[in-house]
Parts: C-alpha cells; structure tokens; sequence
C-alpha cells in the first residue's frame, strides 16, 4: 500500500491509496496563519515520490480573494524546518511549519476524510526543507514542496542529521521572528519586521 505523501511521515494521515492515486491531485480546502496574517482558500495535494527520500509531496494553494492581500506577501523561499502533522477525528489534517505558518487542511472525498478521521489522533515530527514557489499570479497560487530525503532522519535512531540540524539553524536565524527588533528584546512596537 502507498502511504499518503500529505502526512509527512508513515502514519499522520492515513495508511493508504490505491496505485492509480499515487499520480493525481487530491481536492482539498485550507484555513491557516501565516507571518502576515489568516488565510483560506482551495488547495491539493500530490505526492511526487522519488528514490532516496522517505517522503516528498506539494501542497498547492489558491487563495480566496479575502486572503489574497496576505497570500501576495508569502514570496518564493526555501528552508530547513521541522514539520508536525496530526490527523483529527473531523478528517482533517493539520500541518504545522513553525518557521512559515500552520494549515488546516480537508479533503474533498468524503472516503479520504473518513480514513483522516480513523488515524485520529496520530501525529508524527519530522525534518523536512521547504520550498515555496508562485504558481500563478492572478489568482493567486503558491506551491510548497515537502521534502524528506532520506539523509535528513534516521529511522532506526529517530534521529534527524547534523546536516538538518544545521540547515535548521540557518533558517531558524532568519525566519524565526517577525519582530523588528528580534526576540530577546521585547518588541513593544507591535509592528512585523519584512522578511529578509
């Protein structure tokens, strides 16, 4: 049975799709925080497997015209972050990247939601790099690229690589605050730092 890519890991969303799914887009919606603010919209999700990686899946997502102002702001990026993702008993999922935000994510078939559903409560941590990019302008579409490649964790140990570990640093020095003044002085100002 093929694991399902939008887990993150062998177990958060469920145990399986057919072989003729491995290929195709899954219809879903999405509600969600970012550094700039809330957003909603449609979205799919695909897995795109390939030899050397434990997983690597997209999340495609096309904002509603009331997101749309906050969804312009995420520009294309890529970064080492650790990645948790939780099957809920309503069928969703959700995936929390604390670097770049947090997505509730629902699938459109209702067989899908019910196997979502049936893993409840599994939750799995996992280290991953990121890669944001614009799809489509208007409207507007963005795609994040989960990738796990093999070297990033050891199963066995449940270890992830120094490697990780030091791309983690990297992007946590760059993405972990949108503070104008950083987070160990307090920010009284209430304002958000631009992204470098």
């Amino acid at each position: 049975m093929l694991r399902y890519a939008l887990i993150l890991s062998l177990l958060t969303l469920g145990v399986a799709r057919a072989g003729d799914y491995t290929n195709y887009p899954e219809p879903c919606s999405f509600k969600g925080h970012v550094t700039y603010g809330d957003i909603a919209g449609k979205c799919s999700t695909l897995q795109l497997n390939l030899p050397g990686y434990h997983v690597r899946w997209a999340l495609t997502l096309k904002f509603t015209k009331d997101t749309e102002a906050v969804a312009r702001q995420l520009l294309p990026d890529q970064f080492a972050d650790m990645v948790r993702a939780q099957s809920l008993s309503d069928g969703s999922d959700v995936i929390v990247l604390p670097l770049w935000g947090d997505l509730k994510v629902q699938e459109t078939d209702p067989d899908y939601r019910a196997m979502i559903a049936a893993a409840a409560p599994i939750y799995e941590t996992r280290p991953n790099m990121i890669t944001v990019s614009i799809v489509e302008d208007s409207p507007r579409t963005i795609q994040i690229l989960f990738e796990e490649p093999e070297s990033f964790l050891d199963l066995t140990t449940r270890q992830p690589s120094a490697g990780w570990w030091t791309l983690f640093q990297q992007a946590y020095y760059r993405l972990a605050t949108n503070r104008n003044n950083g987070f160990s002085i307090p920010d009284t100002s209430g304002s958000a730092r631009p992204k470098q």
